[in-house]
C-alpha cells in the first residue's frame, strides 16, 4: 500500500445509510444485526415513523422481525450532519430512476452528496462514502466525486 492510499480502521463499527427504501432499509437492518451501530437517514417522515415503531417501510421476508431485534443498534433521522458525525462510513441508497435516453437520474444522488459533503466539511476524521445506488460507469468519478469534494472542501482518498 502506498502512503497516498487510505487505510481503513479495522474497528469500523459505526455506519450511516442514506435512503431507507427497498434496498436501504434491509441494508441498515442487516448491518445493525451484524453488530454495527447504524444511523439511517431518510427525508420521508413516514419512513422514519415506521422505523421508530419497529416496522420496515418496505416488505422483505423476515425484515420486520430482524428490525425489532436490533432496537438500540439502529436509529433514524433526517439529519445528515448527525448521521455523518456519528458514523465512520456512509452508504448512499437513494433512487436513481431511469431516464428516456437510457441513463439514470442523479436528481436524488446529488442532493444527498451535497448534504454528506457539507457534513464532512466539519468532520476531521477520514470518512468512507459508498454509492450503492445504480449509476452508469463514469458517473461516480465525473459527477458524484466532484460534488462531494466541492461541498466538503476535501479530496477523496486523502
Amino acid at each position: 500500500m502506498s502512503s497516498t492510499e487510505p487505510s481503513f480502521p479495522s474497528s469500523l463499527k459505526r455506519v450511516s445509510v442514506v435512503g431507507l427504501g427497498k434496498l436501504g432499509a434491509p441494508l441498515a437492518v442487516c448491518l445493525a444485526y451484524k453488530g454495527y451501530q447504524v444511523v439511517g437517514v431518510d427525508l420521508d417522515e413516514s419512513k422514519r415513523e415506521l422505523f421508530s415503531k419497529g416496522i420496515p417501510p418496505t416488505f422483505e421476508p423476515g425484515l420486520r422481525e430482524l428490525l425489532q431485534s436490533v432496537r438500540g443498534k439502529l436509529t433514524v433521522t433526517d439529519n445528515y450532519e448527525e448521521a455523518v458525525e456519528n458514523s465512520d462510513a456512509t452508504f448512499i441508497l437513494v433512487p436513481t430512476p431511469s431516464e428516456n435516453r437510457g441513463t439514470f437520474s442523479l436528481r436524488y444522488v446529488v442532493p444527498a452528496c451535497e448534504r454528506i459533503g457539507n457534513a464532512l466539511r466539519r468532520k476531521p476524521a477520514f470518512h468512507l462514502v459508498v454509492l450503492t445506488s445504480t449509476v452508469l460507469p463514469t458517473m461516480t468519478e465525473n459527477e458524484v466525486k466532484p460534488v462531494l469534494e466541492a461541498c466538503s472542501g476535501k479530496q477523496c482518498g486523502i
